[in-house]
């Protein structure tokens, strides 16, 4: 016996079908206010870093509208660097770290930055990487002694390709002093 073929949807069509469904709608508004809690949770654990980065001059709603701006922030950077080390969400680490990724961060910033992703407590896989790319902008020449110990030790295989990108561009003298 052959089956009738299923007939194209829209996701809006799928969408109007699912709403006509309690369960559905249930475990949905369920899902939402859960989204909800934690993203309220989020927004309280961000505001000492946003009251830091107001007192300097940069009121934003988040720490991820610094990255990607494209104004740089010099004044932030010190912030930046200070709440690296606080035990914030990683979501709101990963942004520090990504706002950190900026060549006014080069010397304090990416100093953080390399400690950072040597100290044990970084095992999030995303973190490495963001860590390890920040390198690749705010790493100066004193680093590449260690970025490059780093870029040989299994340790941190996961990131040896960001790792090597610093390397190259410290080791190729394009904007490594600044």
């Amino acid at each position: 016996m052959k089956s009738k073929p299923l007939k194209a949807m829209s996701a809006a069509e799928l969408m109007a079908r699912l709403r006509t469904n309690d369960e559905f709608v249930q475990q949905d508004d369920g899902r939402e206010a859960s989204r909800q809690l934690v993203e309220a949770q989020f927004r309280r654990e961000e505001i000492p870093l946003l009251v830091a980065l107001a007192n300097v001059g940069y009121e934003v709603d988040s720490v991820w509208d610094l990255v990607n701006r494209k104004s740089s922030y010099p004044e932030a950077v010190p912030v930046l660097v200070q709440h690296l080390k606080q035990p914030y969400d990683s979501r709101i680490r990963e942004g520090i770290i990504r706002a950190l990724t900026v060549p006014e961060a080069r010397g304090t910033g990416g100093r953080a930055l390399l400690d950072e992703l040597k100290s044990n407590e970084t095992s999030d896989e995303q973190l490495r990487f963001a860590l390890a790319n920040a390198l690749t902008v705010a790493a100066d020449r004193t680093m590449a002694q260690e970025i490059g110990a780093l870029a040989k030790d299994p340790r941190y295989v996961d990131v040896h390709a960001e790792l090597r990108k610093a390397l190259a561009r410290l080791r190729s003298g394009t904007n490594a002093d600044q």
